[in-house]
């Protein structure tokens, strides 16, 4: 995507994916990975289920990098990819509830 911009939401769900192909394709990637993946027990912190090469995960910024979030390992979290999807469907969710509100104000 050449128009992406890291300051854009639309762009999040792009440079997370980015960032997941850019780790899996390195050897210090995948050691940041495997270190991520042991830092969580191995377990993904919305469902508690096992994350595994069979189930997969996505990663996901705990603070968005449209909202100055980084690369970091502390802002970083695996999810499975459904998990992930709930959670950004949620996301849009809350935010249509509170345009909502601020209509009827």
């Amino acid at each position: 995507m050449s128009t992406a911009n890291p300051y854009d939401p639309a762009c999040d769900e792009y440079f997370s994916k980015r960032l997941g192909r850019k780790l899996e394709s390195t050897l210090s990637g995948r050691g940041r990975l495997r270190r991520l993946w042991w830092w969580q027990e191995g377990l993904c912190p919305m469902c508690d289920q096992p994350i595994t090469k069979d189930t997969g995960w996505n990663i996901h910024h705990r603070i968005p990098r449209s909202e100055g979030g980084s690369d970091n390992f502390t802002n970083l979290v695996l999810l499975h990819p459904n998990c992930h999807m709930q959670h950004h469907s949620n996301e849009r969710r809350a935010a249509k509830s509170e345009k909502c509100i601020e209509r009827t104000k």
